[in-house]
């Protein structure tokens, strides 16, 4: 009896949250590929066939895609990528450098939505639903890009191109935009183009769907710092967020806002590429049967019963491929973490007085600002369990 009253709570909310569903709204997570790493490849081109992590021998901030490969990662300390890969370059962080190119990302995507909120150096997200209803009456030219053809052969190019070069000059192709940096900007007078035989014109025009929008802000991220971007385009910010996983790196990729299109998309989805399920909450779920995001609404009565109102209310929004349309800057918080850098530790009983030493500074943080935790929602730092 008491099940069936659980299930009954359970599917009412559902199906509020069903009727609360907004599919009015176009979101777009835009994520640099390998950022600090990318910048110290591009600042040093010997570094760009090697694997390389940015960080130190205690924590590692990113590493490039070649680094992947031996299973080097974010948030791994240094000692444990050199085993995994012996010939990792490790290059110190420079975070004044790193910040000088995000806000050059940043400029460009406050042109299509002036409140976009960053949520770090590399990644932000944007509401860009105005931005397209204006769009539409845009003139071509209002859409149109000088572009340096050598630097842009490899991305999503829009739907229409014009004053095309042919295949041998668009390697010596420059940046010719209004937003190239000051030392790429085409020279004029004599000393213009007729006496440099580099600068030739190209340009493209960008459509006006929300994927042509996309492609046009990874266009010109590309064109102004010489980095790629994926993106991801969804009706809110948990699928937008997904979405730019997708293809990553240097894509794109978009659930168009259809209640049918996102179930299909939701369907078989794994919880793990869920941001918020880590890899702990994974192994819980995984232990109820629970893989996918079709199994977590199936079991959404269970979870109900073993996790706190605030876990399986958000479990059930994602079985249903809901998330946020609000774009805040500055938001309630919602958790609090502690963290340490540190030398490599092999002895259990050194990781154990670790692990007490970090919960004892967490309570007494909790404790200064008047806070109660949860134990159902304490996650281990790193998932390392």
């Amino acid at each position: 009896m008491l099940t069936f009253l659980f299930f009954i709570k359970v599917d009412r909310f559902a199906m509020e949250l069903e009727k609360s569903r907004n599919l009015s709204n176009t979101i777009v997570h835009v994520d640099m590929d390998a950022f600090y790493a990318a910048v110290e490849m591009r600042d040093n081109p010997e570094l760009k066939d090697k694997p390389i992590a940015v960080g130190s021998m205690s924590m590692l901030s990113t590493s490039n895609y070649h680094a992947r490969r031996f299973g080097v990662r974010a948030a791994m300390p240094g000692f444990i990528a050199k085993r995994l890969c012996p010939q990792l370059i490790i290059v110190p962080p420079n975070f004044d450098k790193y910040r000088a190119v995000s806000q050059e990302v940043k400029e460009i995507l406050a042109d299509y939505d002036p409140d976009f909120m960053a949520m770090s150096l590399d990644e932000a997200y944007l509401n860009i639903t105005k931005h397209l209803e204006e769009r539409q009456h845009w003139p071509e030219d209002k859409r149109r890009y000088l572009s340096q053809m050598g630097n842009s052969a490899d991305d999503d190019m829009p739907s229409k191109e014009v004053d095309v070069l042919c295949e041998q000059d668009r390697a010596i192709s420059p940046l010719l935009f209004e937003d190239s940096p000051p030392d790429l900007q085409p020279l004029q007078g004599n000393s213009g183009e007729q006496n440099n035989p580099q600068i030739l014109h190209n340009s493209v025009v960008f459509g006006t769907s929300a994927e042509e929008v996309v492609k046009e802000i990874r266009f010109r991220i590309k064109q102004k710092t010489t980095l790629t971007a994926s993106a991801g385009i969804a009706p809110n910010t948990m699928l937008a967020k997904i979405c730019s996983d997708k293809n990553k790196p240097n894509g794109q990729y978009q659930v168009i806002p259809n209640r049918q299109a996102v179930m299909n998309f939701i369907k078989d989805l794994p919880i793990r590429k869920v941001s918020g399920i880590g890899k702990v909450t994974e192994k819980m779920l995984k232990a109820l049967g629970v893989v996918t995001c079709t199994e977590l609404y199936q079991q959404r009565a269970l979870l109900s019963l073993l996790f706190s109102e605030t876990s399986w209310h958000y479990f059930l929004h994602v079985s249903l491929g809901l998330g946020s349309t609000h774009l805040a800057r500055d938001g309630e918080r919602k958790s609090m973490s502690i963290e340490r850098t540190f030398s490599e530790l092999s002895k259990a009983e050194e990781q154990y007085s670790l692990c007490q030493e970090l919960c004892r500074d967490l309570a007494q943080d909790l404790q200064k600002e008047g806070l109660k935790c949860d134990l159902r929602n304490l996650v281990v730092p790193g998932d390392c369990i």
